[in-house]
């Protein structure tokens, strides 16, 4: 066996207890089925001192629960020395690769003698198809708990500050491929298609800039306005689903979903998913006061959530629903239009009546990027 490579996998004919799962951040709001489903598919690795669980350049072919011991997540492209992270019982670690299809961006080695669980990307991927509203969970309290790694590498080794610039870049892409996952799994919920969040928030990127936000901004909110209805995730279907009109009990029911994506947002570390937790709460607030859930008027509203409330609504209306037909571009932003001081702010609204040749462009761009993703996933 080659220095630093995998040792053969010692498996324990022990089958792994669903507690183990449940106890795990990002399995914990996973119905007490998909666990039990998770736990029979899994199995226990006892880990030697040293041994390699995986290493970098590895494809994400399985993700991991720490039951006993402890483990190191290294780089051995930047040397063995540079400890990204330090692993200990009820972490789970691997799931960036395996979510994303992606190669390892780094090594996983024990410590001390460890026990792990092992879940197999095939299995998760089957007991999430047929666990939906699984999958939506879990990627609620993985965005949740999602933290950037350049604090972490510039504490750990400031000799390799390009390096560690690097690895930043990396882990931050690989977080907004999650948050992107996150945005299309709740519109699937209704929609059952990624287009509108990538539509409604290229739109808003495009008003951001027209109203002169630092360019930082609008690129953050290029990437957090995916995550304007999160909080759909809570609705129960037979409310989201409805094909008429809700009752009054209902409407107040589907308007949680602003506070739901808050909480879910809430507490993060990471400028996209704080911004996206003031999206998901003031997007549907009007410019009259009159919206929800604070009913909060005029530039009350935070400038973001005044933004996303323009693009929600605009690609909302040439979407087709199943309760409606899609309009045409025209009338849409005439509806836009007519609406100025009353649900939009009205010079956001001017702005975005002045874009609409380079909407235009964007929405056929959209459109022929969402067809070309379709195509590729049917050839894999």
């Amino acid at each position: 066996m080659r220095p630093g490579s995998a040792a053969p996998v010692e498996r324990s004919p022990e089958p792994p207890h669903p507690d183990d799962l449940a106890a795990v951040e990002m399995f914990r709001s996973l119905p007490d089925d998909a666990i039990a489903a998770l736990s029979e598919r899994a199995v226990l690795r006892r880990l030697d001192a040293g041994e390699v669980v995986f290493e970098e350049g590895d494809l994400g072919e399985s993700l991991f629960v720490v039951r006993e011991g402890m483990l190191k997540v290294v780089r051995p492209a930047l040397g063995q020395s540079l400890v990204l992270d330090r692993l200990g019982p009820g972490r789970a670690f691997g799931e960036v690769a395996v979510l994303n299809e992606t190669p390892r961006l780094a090594s996983v080695i024990s410590v001390e003698p460890s026990q792990v669980v092992e879940i197999a990307k095939a299995d998760l991927d089957e007991v999430l198809e047929a666990n939906p509203l699984a999958v939506r969970l879990m990627l609620g309290s993985l965005a949740r708990s999602l933290t950037l790694a350049k604090e972490e590498l510039a504490r750990h080794n400031n000799r390799l500050e390009h390096e560690v610039r690097r690895r930043t870049a990396d882990l931050h892409e690989s977080q907004l491929e999650v948050v992107r996952r996150l945005g299309r799994a709740a519109e699937s919920r209704d929609y059952g298609t990624g287009m509108h969040i990538t539509r409604m928030s290229r739109i808003a990127h495009l008003i951001a800039r027209a109203a002169r936000m630092d360019p930082d901004e609008c690129e953050l909110l290029l990437h957090a306005a995916p995550m304007h209805d999160i909080g759909k995730i809570g609705i129960p279907d037979a409310i989201l689903l409805k094909p008429g009109p809700l009752d009054p009990d209902e409407w107040e029911e589907m308007k949680r979903h602003t506070t739901i994506g808050a909480e879910l947002l809430a507490g993060s570390h990471s400028p996209v998913v704080q911004l996206g937790e003031v999206i998901a709460l003031t997007h549907h607030e009007r410019w009259d006061g009159s919206g929800y859930p604070h009913g909060l008027a005029g530039d009350a509203a935070p400038l973001v959530g005044r933004i996303s409330a323009i693009a929600d609504v605009f690609d909302a209306l040439i979407s087709e629903r199943p309760y409606k037909d899609a309009w045409d571009h025209q009338s849409a932003a005439n509806e836009i239009s007519s609406q100025a001081g009353r649900q939009f702010d009205p010079e956001l609204v001017d702005l975005f009546l002045g874009l609409q040749p380079a909407l235009e462009h964007l929405l056929a761009s959209a459109e022929a990027e969402c067809t070309e993703q379709a195509g590729s996933s049917q050839v894999r």
